[in-house]
């Protein structure tokens, strides 16, 4: 802790006498919250489902932030960084993907209550009626969204894709909804309850039975298949999280149970030495890195187990906290370099050494087992690419919430050693500047750790990584922002309420009420 605390103390005071430091704008029309409110008023005036045969009031993945609609030109540009896998169209083009604007969602009800006009929640609740009218199966009362699904605009359907990308039109009446997959974020139930409670419930009841293949053990597959496959840490989180959350709706015992289970399987397939969870326990005969390493995902299979613990009984609470407690306390041990001051990528779950390329090379020396979709040798804040199961803000969180809840000094020091992390990895993305989505991540935790520690520095941090991400995302000619850098464009996927709140909370002190949506 020596050196991390010096290296703090000494950027802190160089930041502090930065002459280009400045507090948020005391311009109102250069406001945080009134360059968010111009942003939601160009959206949502033009970014609204207009195509097709039939025009509905879902809200368009991307846009031009010329027009505030989507693209004439929908390409990339061939330096922008890979976003959403490699080959598959989670990004919905031509189309609109509520689970990825779930965070979006959540912000325009804050702002309608924040300023007394009820045209951002009428937009919200448009949204999500459409969304319920067109995309529940009615073979099992699924909802088609997350990592395989959404809905194309042009050709008035539900879209679905599997690995390999191809995305085909799917009858919705007869559809299984077997891709049914969520993560990493968790959606805000409460707003989904709002509007249609009995479609929310079979929802999530339905789900998790295609999701739970062995309901003794708690064994479960991150598709909803009802087949065996991939159990996720940070699938099995948000599923603890759903089943919990909707437990304190009914007060059916028998979805504590499959919560308590589900977590149980997580926890239980860890290092006997280490106490590492494995990232999945199913290695599919061999050729798969999750079921030997661990990642910074625990952090956010923890983030959700601590947000579930408000809806349970003080037994399960109690429970879950000391299963997140032990699961960090291990990363922990293991996890931070003091030389490079920053936490690894990757840890073997038999002995906590850390995996670094080579490693990884050593260990699964086909070309076929190599993969883009596992972390670098440290992890890293401004990656784009999804999924690569490196959650290092997630991570933050869980140590900063363990520490409110056990008042136990290493959660203090790891969130001081996030800080400084944090300052030696700006600008962001090597200065090329980072996704909206990573920079509300990184505010979100610096605010969070200045209301529990009262540190000026956090606070400080906070602003800066703010003052960047306006200065790198905002287009003022515009009055929209765009959500990475590189084009003037803004993507559903890049998740933009989550800059959005953490803005408003930099500059008002008050954070947002995200209805259930954690960071």
């Amino acid at each position: 802790m020596r050196i991390v605390f010096f290296a703090i103390a000494f950027v802190v005071g160089n930041f502090l006498s930065m002459a280009g430091y400045s507090q948020a704008s005391t311009d109102d029309s250069k406001s945080y919250l009134n360059l968010v409110l111009k942003h939601y008023n160009k959206q949502l005036q033009n970014g609204i489902d207009t195509y097709g045969s039939t025009s509905t009031a879902f809200w368009m993945s991307s846009l031009s932030t010329a027009t505030g609609k989507y693209p004439e030109d929908d390409s990339r540009p061939s330096d922008r960084p890979q976003r959403l896998y490699e080959t598959r169209p989670i990004e919905a083009p031509q189309g609109s993907n509520i689970y990825w604007d779930m965070p979006q969602i959540t912000v325009a009800y804050y702002l309608s209550k924040k300023t007394g006009d009820s045209f951002y929640a009428n937009a919200a609740d448009a949204y999500i009626q459409a969304f319920l009218a067109n995309c529940i199966s009615e073979f099992n009362g699924r909802f088609t969204w997350g990592n395989h699904f959404y809905y194309d605009a042009y050709k008035d359907a539900v879209i679905r894709f599997g690995s390999d990308g191809n995305p085909l039109i799917i009858n919705v009446a007869e559809d299984t909804v077997g891709l049914h997959e969520l993560r990493p974020i968790v959606p805000s139930w409460d707003a989904l309850w709002e509007i249609d409670s009995e479609a929310t419930e079979a929802e999530i009841r339905s789900a998790i039975e295609g999701h739970l293949t062995n309901p003794s053990t708690g064994r479960f597959n991150r598709h909803a298949s009802g087949n065996a496959g991939l159990a996720f840490l940070e699938a099995g989180g948000i599923m603890v999280h759903m089943l919990s959350w909707l437990y304190q709706k009914t007060q059916d015992v028998t979805l504590l149970d499959k919560a308590y289970k589900i977590a149980n399987y997580s926890f239980e397939h860890q290092g006997d030495a280490t106490g590492l969870l494995e990232n999945s326990p199913d290695d599919y005969g061999g050729y798969r890195w999750d079921a030997i390493y661990s990642t910074t995902e625990v952090g956010l299979w923890s983030r959700d187990l601590l947000a579930s613990v408000e809806y349970v009984n003080d037994t399960t609470r109690q429970r879950w906290i000391s299963m997140a407690d032990a699961a960090m306390s291990a990363w922990l041990q293991y996890g931070f370099d003091p030389e490079r001051c920053n936490y690894y990528g990757i840890l073997r779950v038999e002995n906590g050494e850390p995996v670094f390329d080579e490693d990884y090379r050593a260990d699964f020396p086909n070309p076929t087992d190599q993969t883009s979709y596992r972390p670098d040798n440290y992890t890293s804040l401004w990656e784009p690419l999804f999924p690569r199961h490196d959650y290092p803000m997630p991570f933050a969180e869980s140590c900063l919430e363990l520490y409110k809840l056990t008042d136990k000094d290493q959660y203090k020091a790891a969130c001081y050693r996030w800080l400084t992390v944090i300052q030696n990895d700006l600008p962001a993305w090597d200065g090329e500047g980072g996704y909206a989505d990573l920079y509300g991540r990184v505010i979100h935790f610096l605010m969070g750790s200045y209301e529990t520690f009262h540190d000026e520095r956090f606070r400080l941090f906070a602003q800066k990584v703010a003052d960047e991400a306006v200065s790198r995302l905002y287009v003022d000619e515009d009055g929209m922002f765009r959500t990475h850098t590189n084009d003037n464009r803004y993507d559903t996927a890049d998740m933009f309420g989550l800059l959005a709140a953490s803005l408003i909370w930099v500059e008002t002190g008050e954070e947002p009420d995200m209805m259930g949506i954690f960071y």
